[in-house]
């Protein structure tokens, strides 16, 4: 008899800690934000190692387009496109610089060199991408931010605005459009240090 209980409290300290080593830690790094911003899921290390070493992600091809808003006439896009071959610092046989104009907004997206881009051709990875964005207005307001395409990107990449003036994300994948506020007083609201896209490996 005591045999008997003795094994079978055994068998159950073994299950309880499997139980316990299983259990998924809650990500403590993920950025607060509103409540419409929507929140990176969790994943475990093990995953994302696996989805890392996936050397079919390193051969993109694809694109992007985004678009700053302030109204359904004031609008400028930029086109982020992806092939192996490309690099990441401007090249003028595959990217196209932005030219200021007279609108009331402008968008671009940022070579690895600074140089403002309205096409942009960047190599996507299992390593992920960070691509940093240039926004500017005329005025104060309210503006959008609005994911118009996303074409032939593997689903194993998540695709993330990140507003670092508010400490704000924003999954694309969930939800095509950022709202935000610029105030011409605050250069910190505008330019080129407020925006980032980030993609990454689930």
């Amino acid at each position: 008899m005591k045999q008997t209980i003795t094994a079978f409290l055994l068998l159950s300290i073994i299950i309880f800690s499997s139980c316990q080593k299983s259990a998924v830690a809650p990500d403590t790094n993920s950025i607060q934000s509103s409540p419409k911003t929507i929140i990176a899921s969790t994943t475990s290390n093990q995953s994302a190692n696996v989805a890392s070493n996936d050397t079919s992600l390193n051969n993109v091809v694809g694109y992007l387009r985004l678009g700053l808003a302030k109204d359904s006439i004031n609008t400028d896009n930029i086109l982020i496109s992806f092939k192996p071959t490309a690099k990441t610092t401007f090249n003028s046989s595959e990217d196209a610089p932005t030219f200021q104009g007279f609108g009331l907004v402008s968008l671009s997206s940022l070579s690895s060199n600074n140089i403002p881009l309205a096409i942009n051709a960047l190599p996507l990875t299992n390593k992920g991408l960070s691509i940093g964005l240039k926004v500017n207005t005329q005025t104060d307001g309210i503006y959008k931010l609005n994911m118009l395409t996303i074409k032939s990107i593997p689903q194993a990449y998540q695709i993330w605005l990140m507003d670092s003036y508010r400490k704000d994300s924003l999954d694309f994948r969930q939800n095509s459009s950022y709202a935000f506020n610029i105030y011409k007083a605050d250069t910190g609201s505008f330019g080129s240090h407020r925006f980032k896209l980030v993609l990454r490996v689930r």
